[in-house]
């Protein structure tokens, strides 16, 4: 059986933020573990993102979680006075979350839904995302009016960070035409080893 995966990238304004409220933003953002149905919760942040990675039961946990407490504080309170803009997917993933210990960076990213895009076409990005290093979670979404076809985690340690960054450009010469419209965030975990964010992305 399929959890489903729920991812929610805000991008920061180029100046730097208010600090109070990415604190604040932050903080409501490590308590999407106590919303209902999460199974896995993971929190990351860099100088241009703040993501959030929710493992839930299943499908049928995806509107008690939109509507907990937890996850409309994160939105309303958190993300909307800060960020610049945000999208969020639901994706159909592996039944557990990849192996998140050690863990110091993920990336997430989201397929756009676009006319003329084929079915084929999606499924060869996610196996190619899928061979990239460090442990990956993908799957289509499962909202028929999502704004995206499929999305994607990756859990990095901290020795996969290089290879991963020379994998990821030398797979984009490989992607297909709609690759350019791909949401995507890199961003280093919350208590990540070595202390709070340690993955973060150099600027």
């Amino acid at each position: 059986m399929s959890s489903v995966l729920h991812l929610i990238a805000g991008r920061l304004p180029a100046l730097a933020p208010d600090e109070p409220r990415l604190r604040g933003a932050l903080e409501l953002g490590g308590a999407l573990e106590r919303a209902p149905g999460v199974r896995a919760a993971l929190l990351g942040r860099s100088e241009r993102h703040i993501v959030s990675a929710c493992w839930l039961d299943d499908r049928a946990a995806l509107e008690p979680f939109a509507a907990s407490p937890p996850h409309m504080a994160f939105v309303v309170r958190g993300l909307a006075p800060l960020v610049s803009g945000m999208w969020s997917a639901s994706i159909a993933a592996d039944a557990s979350p990849p192996p998140a210990a050690g863990a110091v960076a993920m990336w997430a990213m989201a397929v756009p839904e676009r006319a003329g895009i084929f079915e084929w076409e999606v499924r060869a990005l996610l196996a190619a995302v899928e061979a990239l290093p460090g442990e990956a979670a993908s799957g289509p979404t499962v909202e028929e009016r999502d704004r995206f076809r499929a999305g994607a985690v990756i859990l990095l340690r901290a020795e996969e960070r290089e290879r991963f960054d020379a994998a990821l450009r030398e797979a984009r010469g490989a992607w297909p035409r709609f690759a350019s419209d791909i949401e995507e965030a890199l961003v280093g975990l919350r208590d990540a080893p070595g202390g709070p964010y340690s993955g973060e992305p150099a600027s």
